[in-house]
């Protein structure tokens, strides 16, 4: 197996078409095109360039304010990769309506991977998700696809994003691009990644607890039996973060709300990314009644150094050998909170070595892997290396 990264384009959908052919014409076997693309571009021009320079299918979404390579980032531009080579084999499946049935749609489209990987040679089988951030619970969206492929399976990818306008997310299989869906695609090649998440988010000093009195899924409608928009926008004015006339999704947006695990030191952390009627906060992900929450943010500098901690845990396994290439995905919150820092992360990811790169922001993260005990996140970045 072999990852190509390609980008950021800067010549439009001809000059991606151009791009992705090149290096397309040098990879032998089976080839999967993987495109991220800002909210604001024409993605049914770029979906059908991608594919005309591929020759076969692409996969993708709308990225949550900036996607990157190896190369550097882009907030205006798209970025693209090519899995290919010797070893690798790969299936699509699309879960559509995932929002009025999520359960039964989603696990028939990766019961069809599941399927697809008996016909392949490949020894290692891995399901990479890209889903739309505003169709379902991304807890649910997790615990559906867990419970249909079998346990020596891995899982990760991300949600789409829209560039914090908060309004719809998108995602690409062949040349449809789509909203309320799933695209699963299962990647059968002859090594297993290492899969690492980590954030490095902690409570705001001295905020308040409050406890989650009335929650549907991941429609949040109270925190201390009053409603939840009115209990965030309280204490987010409490710490200067909020003031009359701000938009207040994206308020919350980067302050979030981090609950205690039973294990580990790390918060179990829910991005809202919405408000709904009756003072009611739409989740990424959904959280048990009576869990216990606070506000959560980072420093720049805790942000980065999370970034490094989870190249070296990621990076471990190839001491002394070459990496093929890492899919990363990232959480548009850290983007807002670095700004013009934002590179120095992902030259984080890197570890102080070379290799192909691909990476986006988005409203939520996935990885779940032997040892991991949550499978859906936020605040989060996950990096699974080849």
């Amino acid at each position: 197996m072999e990852i190509v990264s390609i980008g950021p384009s800067t010549g439009g959908p001809e000059g991606l078409r151009r791009e992705i052919a090149a290096v397309a014409s040098r990879l032998g076997g089976s080839k999967l095109g993987v495109v991220y693309l800002p909210y604001e571009l024409e993605h049914g021009a770029y979906l059908a360039a991608a594919a005309e320079g591929l020759g076969g299918p692409v996969v993708g979404a709308t990225t949550g304010g900036v996607a990157f390579t190896e190369r550097g980032i882009t907030t205006d531009q798209p970025v693209a990769a090519i899995l290919g080579g010797r070893g690798f084999d790969f299936s699509i499946s699309v879960a559509h309506d995932i929002g009025k049935n999520p359960t039964a749609s989603l696990q028939a489209a990766a019961q069809r991977l599941v399927r697809a990987s008996h016909r392949s040679e490949g020894r290692s089988q891995v399901l990479l998700a890209l889903a739309d951030a505003y169709a379902c619970d991304g807890e649910l969206l997790c615990s559906a696809l867990q419970g249909a492929i079998p346990p020596h399976w891995r899982l990760f990818g991300g949600t789409a994003g829209d560039n914090f306008r908060f309004e719809r997310s998108l995602v690409f299989a062949g040349s449809e691009v789509l909203q309320d869906a799933a695209v699963l695609i299962g990647l059968f090649s002859d090594q297993s990644p290492s899969i690492v998440a980590h954030h490095g988010f902690c409570t705001v000093d001295d905020g308040r607890e409050f406890e989650v009195t009335a929650i549907e899924g991941n429609l949040l409608r109270e925190l201390d039996h009053r409603p939840a928009v009115e209990v965030l926008r309280e204490e987010l004015a409490r710490f200067g973060l909020f003031r009359s006339g701000d938009d207040l999704v994206r308020a919350m947006a980067t302050h979030e709300l981090g609950a205690r695990t039973t294990y580990g030191v790390d918060l179990k952390v829910r991005a809202p990314i919405g408000v709904r009627s009756g003072g009611a906060v739409l989740l990424t992900g959904g959280m048990a009644p009576g869990t216990v929450v606070r506000l959560v943010t980072a420093e720049p500098e805790r942000l980065l150094a999370a970034a490094r901690t989870l190249s070296e845990r990621a990076l471990e396994p190839f001491h002394g050998r070459s990496i093929r290439g890492a899919l990363v995905f990232d959480c548009a919150a850290r983007l807002q909170l670095l700004r013009e820092r934002y590179p120095e992360q992902v030259a984080a990811f890197m570890g102080g070595r070379h290799f192909p790169m691909i990476g986006m922001a988005g409203y939520g993260e996935i990885a779940k892997f032997a040892g991991s005990l949550d499978g859906f996140h936020n605040a989060t970045t996950v990096m699974a290396a080849w």
